[in-house]
């Protein structure tokens, strides 16, 4: 057992893991992803835009897809549907992104 070090708990220690990152993401007709753009992934500054954006990486294939709806039961605003694209970018690089389909929006799943 730990002892108590009588210290207040502070929730400003606390951080969240595996926080999804927004990503820029370019799809085909159906929806797929076949290139993304993902500033973290850029490790020289000289690739960046003006912007703070990294440059757009290639999809070599779409290794697996998956969908996610939970929190229906708790509104419009507090839903959750995600369709998940595990990537294998031209790199060699395994990338997963996810479109958030009731903000609109692209985010990387970091690991």
């Amino acid at each position: 057992m730990v002892k108590n070090p009588g210290a207040a708990a502070r929730s400003g220690a606390i951080k969240p893991l595996n926080a999804p990152l927004p990503v820029r993401v370019r799809t085909d007709a159906g929806g797929n992803p076949t290139a993304v753009c993902i500033p973290a992934m850029t490790s020289h500054a000289h690739t960046r835009t003006s912007h703070g954006v990294g440059p757009w990486l290639p999809v070599a294939s779409v290794e697996d897809i998956w969908k996610i709806n939970d929190e229906w039961w708790r509104g419009e605003e507090s839903r959750i549907e995600r369709i998940y694209f595990e990537l294998l970018l031209e790199s060699g690089r395994r990338v997963t992104v996810f479109h958030d389909v009731t903000r609109c929006a692209w985010h990387r799943q970091a690991s």
